[in-house]
């Protein structure tokens, strides 16, 4: 999970201007959290990142596995992200507990010990592992941080327009948003 917050990319001088819309910030950081999850999710399928990730197991053994294995890195755990305001700033993260705990693993890699059970699993399913194997590691495929590293140069133009936005609009404007509140689990 990362945290943004959108003073990080607004001038002095037009911070205190703004200091006295309160509402705006707040808005604003919330938009900014939008497209931060959006440009994130969108990366997750870019291969600025995805090839620096280790090699996976082939399709047709994964779909032995789970028939409904992902064709796509992440698959549908890509819908888990999203961002939750807090304080004055969003947190971008995976909008469920299993999600977060899916996403964990694909983050930061795992060794798991091969049980009598998950062999026999492998082996119905006609992936038998070798007697020597003692573990299966999945590789750390790290997404937040280096997305982030390709959208931080992309927020303060975006920071920019809707500031121009809210300057030439003569104030706040708020359209009619869906109303959902998300929480995000690290």
């Amino acid at each position: 999970m990362i945290t943004v917050d959108v003073r990080d990319e607004i001038t002095p001088f037009i911070r205190s201007w703004l200091q006295q819309n309160p509402r705006f910030i707040r808005s604003l950081t919330k938009s900014l959290g939008w497209y931060a999850q959006r440009e994130i999710k969108a990366l997750s399928r870019d291969s600025r990142v995805t090839s620096r990730w280790p090699k996976r197991t082939p399709l047709k053994i994964r779909r032995k596995l789970d028939a409904q294995a992902p064709r796509q890195w992440l698959g549908k755990l890509r819908n888990a992200i999203g961002y939750q305001y807090y304080e004055g700033a969003v947190m971008i993260g995976w909008t469920s507990a299993t999600a977060a705990m899916e996403g964990r693993i694909q983050e930061e890699g795992i060794s798991r010990t091969v049980t009598p059970f998950l062999r026999r699993f492998f082996g119905q399913r006609g992936v038998p592992l070798k007697g020597s194997t003692t573990h299966i590691n999945v590789p750390a495929r790290p997404l937040f941080e280096p997305a982030m590293e390709l959208v931080q140069p992309k927020i303060g133009a975006f920071v920019s327009q809707r500031v121009g936005e809210y300057i030439n609009n003569g104030g706040f404007v708020k359209s009619a948003g869906k109303g959902r509140k998300y929480e995000v689990f690290g």
